[in-house]
């Protein structure tokens, strides 16, 4: 996966779960991604997404904005 394919994933949740946040950032890390979401209260949301398969990637995004409303 490349950041722009996590980046999209992360917007796709977003949209697809009504979601009240945007996406500020996803960068690089050893082990996958970090991924920042500014939440619909203007906190910041930052979890880690692993480099793993793409569907379990999408859980794990879902999970943690889910999580973090």
């Amino acid at each position: 996966m490349t950041t722009a394919d996590v980046e999209r994933m992360v917007r796709s949740v977003i949209v697809e779960r009504g979601l009240p946040c945007s996406l500020l950032s996803v960068t690089g890390a050893p082990t996958g991604w970090n991924v920042m979401v500014r939440a619909g209260t203007g906190g910041m949301v930052r979890f880690a997404v692993s480099s793993q398969r793409p569907i379990a990637a999408r859980a794990t995004i879902q999970d943690m904005l889910e999580a973090k409303r």
